[in-house]
């Protein structure tokens, strides 16, 4: 593999990557940490390194599965952060690994994830669409408060001053009487 094809096949993850990346970030209440993006990006050298020396891919992925697994297993990732991750997976391995004869098939594979990926994320974001916007709201929980929809969206309507919107209940101190919100418009 030369340097012009080595070149491209790393545009085309990028590109790639990078249009998975938008449509995963549409949702307001969730966003995916641009830091992942390395993962296929290195999953992508990886592959390359290990087919141009004597490791074989069977022992370079079974590392690479032991440091994912050690490094998961600390913090809880959201379904569309775990979907983002294993997408970028694949289209670095497919870019990597499939032979440059039968590109054609490549490119039909990226466009079928690429698509299928799009397609799914407008699905379960319409709602990204109506609200463009969100700010993390905290509120003191008084005495008479009754914690109901109604009584939120009041109260946000008055801190705020805006009509439309919804709402997030994050978190509910009862020590210190607050209400952490996250309030989409």
């Amino acid at each position: 593999m030369d340097l012009n094809e080595l070149s491209g096949r790393f545009l085309l993850l990028f590109f790639s990557i990078l249009i998975l990346y938008f449509f995963s970030n549409r949702k307001d209440n969730e966003t995916i940490n641009p830091l992942m993006v390395i993962v296929g990006l290195c999953t992508f050298s990886l592959c390359y390194l290990f087919t141009k020396i004597e490791i074989g891919v069977g022992i370079g992925f079974g590392l690479f599965a032991i440091f994912s697994i050690l490094r998961f297993r600390t913090q809880s990732f959201t379904v569309n952060a775990i979907i983002f991750l294993f997408a970028t997976i694949t289209l670095s391995i497919l870019d990597i690994m499939y032979p440059y004869e039968k590109i054609e098939v490549l490119l039909f594979f990226q466009l079928i994830i690429i698509g299928f990926y799009i397609i799914a994320s407008v699905i379960v974001n319409k709602k990204a669409s109506k609200f463009l916007n969100s700010v993390e709201l905290k509120m003191m929980l008084e005495d008479d408060f009754i914690l109901n929809p109604e009584n939120i969206r009041k109260s946000i309507q008055n801190k705020i001053k805006i009509e439309n919107f919804e709402f997030k209940i994050v978190n509910v101190n009862t020590v210190s009487n607050e209400i952490d919100l996250l309030v989409f418009y």
